[in-house]
């Protein structure tokens, strides 16, 4: 049996945004962020694996500016395609080089990411990244799958971890250096299984870094 292979994100663009999986969970998340952080109009905002803009470009009407990461041209440019069909004239699509995770250098109000965690395998280096790319007092906002057995993917090549223990994640994040550490159950993703249909939790993280 051949090894499966990664997904190629930058191929998938074109029908990402079909999955309605994907759009439900996408609103909801955007809709705790909204709910569960102090959004004003003069916030600079990054999202880290931003994809087709799901999430970011829901919100981007409430930032002063919306710098959207990933590392799939594909998806940043079908990103870029409905941030100008929107009007959206605050939204930067940054391509993130190969390597180790990187953000580009400026401090922001709020760094935010949805189901990006699980596929990067330093988990406590990815935090402290993002501490250093916030400003004092600044908030991080990090959507992902609780703690799952392995079953929630169909295909296991890329994905670097099984969900995350809250209470293990919380640790890696004030080790980091972020307080108010806490969570909130963003969303419930349901699956069909041969046992029948099976849901999996989606928290989101927020964190403040010191002001």
């Amino acid at each position: 049996m051949s090894e499966a292979k990664p997904r190629d994100f930058s191929k998938a663009a074109a029908t990402w945004d079909a999955d309605p999986r994907r759009t439900a969970l996408a609103r909801a998340v955007a809709e705790a962020i909204a709910r569960e952080t102090p959004l004003d109009g003069a916030m600079q905002a990054l999202e880290f694996g931003c994809g087709t803009g799901l999430v970011g470009l829901q919100l981007a009407p409430r930032f002063a500016h919306l710098t959207a990461v990933d590392n799939a041209p594909g998806m940043l440019a079908a990103l870029e395609e409905k941030a100008r069909a929107a009007g959206l004239a605050n939204v930067t699509a940054w391509l993130s080089p190969a390597g180790p995770p990187s953000l580009p250098e400026s401090p922001y109000d709020l760094v935010f990411s949805c189901m990006v965690l699980h596929h990067v395998p330093g988990t406590a280096e990815l935090l402290s990244l993002f501490f250093r790319g916030l400003r004092p007092g600044a908030i991080l906002a990090l959507a992902d799958l609780d703690a799952e057995d392995g079953s929630f993917h169909d295909n296991p090549a890329g994905i670097a971890h099984h969900g995350f223990d809250r209470n293990q994640l919380r640790e890696l994040a004030e080790a980091a250096g972020f307080e108010a550490v806490r969570f909130v159950t963003a969303h419930r993703i349901t699956k069909k299984r041969e046992q029948g249909p099976r849901g999996y939790p989606v928290f989101l993280l927020l964190a403040r870094r010191p002001a």
